[in-house]
């Protein structure tokens, strides 16, 4: 009797869990502001992290020296390997802007070369038609 009982919760535990592996599931604006901030880790990754800042939003590029904050925060992680997205949240604002525009925060889970679990976050802001990289945070 204790059997079917068992197996009943092995199955439930099982289909919890694989609910907890499923991608997460997003909006046409989600993915178009994935797809900028994907091609833009791109440009990360493999180092070139000059063209990396220029390529951010012309508002926080004077906020902090980007290619140094790359350099010291990103490159010791190595390589990424897998890079998923956990979670997207939208804001009118974040903190330091004075006016009110979409952003998409984009939070992943990668591993790295000499990292195995990390978390990325990218801010994208919406500027006009096109997201645009505002912020990102690595640890």
């Amino acid at each position: 009797m204790l059997r079917p009982m068992a197996l009943t919760l092995i199955g439930t535990s099982a289909l919890i869990c694989s609910a907890f592996a499923l991608p997460l599931a997003l909006s046409s604006e989600d993915e178009t502001a994935r797809d900028t901030a994907m091609q833009w880790l791109q440009v990360v990754d493999s180092g070139k992290y000059t063209d990396a800042a220029l390529m951010m939003s012309e508002q926080v590029r004077g906020t902090r020296d980007w290619a140094n904050y790359f350099a010291v925060h990103r490159a010791p992680l190595g390589r990424a390997h897998n890079r998923q997205i956990t979670e997207v949240k939208h804001a009118k604002s974040i903190s330091g802007e004075a006016e009110l525009r979409p952003h998409a925060i984009i939070r992943f889970r990668t591993s790295f070369e000499h990292k195995a679990a990390a978390a990325e976050e990218i801010v994208m802001t919406k500027m006009g038609c096109c997201w645009e990289v505002s912020g990102y945070g690595v640890n």
